[in-house]
């Protein structure tokens, strides 16, 4: 781990060295132990590669760490004010000078001829230092941003996983009940040719048959669609039918650990959230804009050194002198702005409102955290109870089957009372799923807004999310 640590402090110290001990310091601590083991991956072990293989290949994510790099070559090109420019000229002339009137006093030189000068920054009163913290303040944004989009991406990718499941899990039970209505068709077809059953009957019956039919159709070309949908999402193509569970496992709901994770969530203040630190870091933006355009009208001292080869020209009635001349100069030079029309002062406004909206955007951004987090707690606990009453109704549903197999090896049912019970328990299975997928996406992105998601293990260490 101390390793891990030391390799962080030395890619956040290319971002700058202000920055780079916090960074070192903010690690991806391991799972609280009240909710290790509680996640959809965790219950379905396929989607854990699934999640792992978005933070390479998912459009959002891309999109992302394009813009890290965008904002890393922006503070690149700003950290080039702090050194020195170095630049010349080079010509290679042939030169003719005469006196006007007078062509017996012509001459002509050729040669190459050039400037070589160097200029440096002194002492521009921060300014400098303060749009460097500037840009290495947009990279730190641009790394928030990232993380917080994989960690929303999770929370989507992990809600449309189990809504595949539940989506299969309905799937199972139309086809089957698809089934029993086609052959209680032809049952009802055969009585018909024994004249035991009226047209009408067949026809009806018909009619239920082909509406059921295309429902589950319907019911396909949606699951296919969201089949689409999801692997484009994640960023692994479509995903087959049979790569989804037909089951989720029974999932555990403590309330207790949910409590103490909305407790730590008030006591922090929703300070530690991805969107929470980056309104923090708008503000010492906004406040360093503020000194930069304070010192806009104090002049700005520069140091430069250059040397140059010339040629020198001195004409007379008489005759033209051409001579070669090198140039030495060091010097220190400054530039003073006295008067730029107000618009320093506007900056300096500017730079203010900037900050105030930040403080207000990052107390609307706490408040919604914290509005956010106590409702999915209480609509939780809603689920939890929807999740175990629909265990009670399977659990009753798989004993009805059980007494009609009992009594049709008795021969005291037909058949269909299996097939009837069977549909039954396979509709109580269909919600059953559906209730656990309801539960297992609400606490997935309950505890990614309040704790620790897992999935940002997968990030650098840079990246990481604060704690307090």
């Amino acid at each position: 781990m101390l390793s891990l640590v030391l390799m962080s402090f030395l890619r956040a110290w290319r971002v700058g060295p202000s920055v780079a001990l916090v960074l070192a310091c903010v690690g991806v601590r391991a799972q609280s132990p009240a909710v290790a083991g509680s996640w959809p991956e965790d219950y379905l072990p396929a989607l854990k590669p699934i999640l792992q293989t978005a933070l390479r290949q998912s459009l959002t994510i891309v999109a992302k760490e394009i813009e890290i790099a965008q904002r890393e070559a922006q503070a690149v090109a700003i950290h080039a004010q702090r050194l020195p420019n170095f630049g010349g000229r080079m010509d290679y002339a042939s030169n003719t000078t005469a006196i006007s009137g007078n062509t017996t006093t012509q001459t002509r030189d050729n040669g190459l001829f050039y400037n070589v000068g160097l200029n440096q920054s002194v002492f521009h009163w921060g300014a400098i230092t303060n749009e460097i913290a500037r840009a290495r303040i947009g990279v730190l944004i641009a790394q928030k941003n990232h993380a917080d989009a994989y960690r929303a991406l999770a929370v989507n990718l992990r809600q449309q996983y189990l809504g595949l499941v539940a989506k299969k899990a309905s799937l199972l039970f139309a086809r089957y009940a698809l089934q029993l209505v086609k052959a209680d068709l032809e049952r009802m077809e055969d009585k018909l040719k024994n004249g035991a059953a009226a047209e009408g009957d067949v026809f009806g019956r018909k009619l239920y048959v082909d509406d059921r039919s295309l429902d589950l159709a319907r019911s396909e070309a949606e699951f296919v669609g969201s089949r689409r949908a999801f692997g484009r999402l994640a960023g692994i193509g479509d995903l087959a039918e049979a790569a989804i569970p037909t089951e989720i496992p029974a999932p555990v709901y403590s309330a207790p650990a949910a409590g103490v994770l909305v407790a730590v969530l008030l006591r922090d203040g929703a300070k530690s959230t991805f969107q929470a630190e980056v309104s923090a870091l708008n503000i010492r933006n906004a406040d360093l804009s503020y000194r930069i355009a304070r010192v806009r009208l104090l002049p700005m001292f520069n140091a430069s050194a250059a040397y140059t080869l010339l040629n020198t020209t001195n004409a007379s009635p008489v005759a033209v002198t051409q001579t070669g001349v090198t140039q030495q100069s060091v010097g220190l030079n400054a530039v003073w702005t006295i008067f730029d029309g107000f618009a320093a002062r506007g900056a300096k406004l500017a730079a203010l409102a900037d900050k105030r909206l930040a403080e207000r955007q990052l107390q609307a951004v706490t408040e919604a955290t914290l509005d956010q987090a106590q409702n999915l707690e209480r609509l939780l606990a809603l689920d939890a109870q929807a999740m175990q009453m629909s265990e009670q109704r399977r659990g009753l549903a798989e004993g009805v089957v059980r007494r009609a197999q009992e009594e049709f090896k008795l021969g005291n049912v037909p058949q269909s009372s299996i097939d009837e019970a069977t549909a039954n328990l396979r509709l109580s299975e269909s919600n059953n799923a559906l209730a656990r997928a309801t539960f297992l996406s609400r606490w997935s992105e309950f505890v990614s807004l309040a704790g620790d998601d897992p999935v940002l293990n997968n990030l650098p260490l840079r990246y990481a999310r604060e704690k307090r």
